[in-house]
């Protein structure tokens, strides 16, 4: 007899997690990709990385190629990195041009995204340009960190995410430098590195170096609608800290959490892109104040990098688990706060398009 399915209640007490299918199941990150990831804020950038017009950058927002590009009027703007003519790719990476020309057909785009010149138009009947400008995608520049959503109908982030960053946006977050991309691949369903990312019961156990360090007796977590922050002190700091003197960590549903730690000035931004059920795509991408790494900034992306490796083994563990068959759901503890008010959104966004989610949670 197979054993029943709970759904997460929103009672942490009585609370099942999430089931396993749901982190296993193909047809589930389909889902996801439409419901969840194509109308959320999705980061892509830093305002620092535009200095002058033409300045772009690319990036694949929900498998969707996007482009964002600084005009001459000082304006950030996003498009679809799509040729309006027959959906060839305009340009990879990043770098500067004065004009946008498609490596097809050489149809050319300004930088606010009008059309320039279609060479091979000329004699087309009712032929306007207007019609045939780069598709906007929906921008906002928040706290001088740059996002998309593909959703043209989503609400602001200023709406979405209430004082985010309130701890930290004093220290001039707008001069930062990005020092440092790195992407990693782990063999694992993306709400799994969430799950882990979301709680710290493990991090005495994993985490073990970072953790002596860190005054766990002052953790604190603190839950919005759209996200999260959790934070604690060096030790023998105690207060309000200032940048540096402890770890402060925001996480944005669905999939991207800021993280501030222990040392020289700094933020990690750390991106969960799934690429299949069972696979995700991690990029970190550090800033520090400056350009030129000091030895301490090194040190600390050594540490970062231990970190990283910790979760991500573990993570790869869970899944392995998961997948065996002789995991059903689990209970949260009391101390999960966070990763309950995840999956309470998953179960939410996902509810309506799988009925079969499970009952409500047994009298305990």
């Amino acid at each position: 007899m197979s054993q029943p399915e709970y759904r997460v209640s929103e009672n942490l007490s009585e609370a099942y997690t999430l089931p396993a299918w749901l982190y296993r199941d193909p047809e589930v990150l389909e889902v996801e990709k439409r419901e969840i990831f194509a109308k959320t804020w999705q980061y892509v950038g830093h305002t620092s990385q535009f200095k002058k017009p033409g300045d772009y950058l690319t990036a694949d927002v929900v498998d969707r190629p996007i482009i964002v590009m600084y005009g001459h009027d000082g304006e950030i703007r996003a498009f679809y990195n799509v040729c309006s003519h027959r959906a060839a790719k305009l340009v990879e990476g990043e770098g500067n041009k004065s004009i946008l020309t498609c490596p097809y057909h050489a149809w050319t785009y300004r930088l606010d995204g009008s059309l320039h010149r279609a060479p091979n138009m000329n004699g087309a009947e009712n032929f306007n340009p207007d019609d045939f400008c780069l598709k906007k995608v929906k921008l906002e520049i928040f706290e001088s960190f740059i996002f998309v959503n593909l959703d043209e109908n989503a609400q602001s982030m200023r709406t979405l995410f209430p004082n985010l960053f309130e701890h930290v946006r004093k220290y001039n977050l707008e001069n930062l430098k990005r020092v440092r991309v790195k992407e990693t691949i782990c063999r694992s369903n993306w709400k799994v590195g969430i799950d882990n990312y979301l709680e710290c019961d493990h991090c005495s156990i994993v985490h073990k170096s970072l953790v002596s360090k860190l005054d766990m007796k002052q953790y604190e977590m603190k839950i919005y609608e759209n996200y999260s922050y959790q934070g604690t002190p060096l030790k023998g700091v105690s207060g309000d800290f200032s940048l540096g003197q402890g770890g402060r960590y925001y996480w944005l549903y669905p999939n991207t959490w800021f993280s501030f730690d222990p040392g020289p000035a700094n933020l990690s931004i750390h991106q969960s892109i799934p690429i299949d059920y069972h696979t995700t795509k991690y990029v970190y991408t550090t800033f520090f104040m400056t350009d030129q790494l000091t030895k301490e900034e090194e040190e600390l992306m050594a540490i970062d990098e231990l970190v990283r490796k910790e979760d991500l083994e573990i993570c790869e563990v869970v899944q392995k688990g998961i997948e065996s068959g002789a995991y059903t759901q689990g209970r949260f503890s009391l101390t999960e706060n966070c990763v309950h008010h995840f999956q309470l959104r998953i179960q939410k966004d996902l509810a309506s398009i799988f009925p079969k989610l499970p009952v409500d949670s047994p009298s305990i």
